[in-house]
């Protein structure tokens, strides 16, 4: 290399400290800036999914699952009876209302007809 290096250490005392209230003055706000920034993202965020949970549970149309239930009432009506049993030990009567395990078992799974 073809310089001289005989003044290399002339100018690293000729740099003063930086001025205390100017570092203060940028990191606190660095500090806002990225808090603000934050926030920021944080209420975009929360502001599109609360709108999408209003959008949800507002516009849910109630038509199929009211078919469903239409549809089980049905079966039930269908096929359900009541049996009455009398107890002779205490004498009280009891009214159960009985259906079919199968039929029973296609109104849990969803499978009525």
């Amino acid at each position: 290399m073809s310089h001289d290096n005989h003044n290399a250490n002339d100018h690293l005392e000729d740099h003063e400290d930086p001025d205390g209230w100017a570092t203060w003055a940028i990191g606190l706000g660095g500090a806002f800036l990225m808090i603000a920034t934050v926030a920021i993202t944080a209420g975009i965020y929360y502001r599109s999914v609360m709108t999408e949970a209003e959008a949800k549970n507002i516009n849910v149309t109630f038509e199929q699952r009211d078919m469903i239930r239409a549809a089980q009432h049905a079966v039930l009506e269908e096929s359900a009876r009541w049996i009455r049993k009398h107890d002779e030990a205490s004498g009280k009567t009891t009214h159960r209302l009985v259906i079919p395990v199968q039929d029973a078992m296609d109104i849990i799974a969803g499978d009525t007809k």
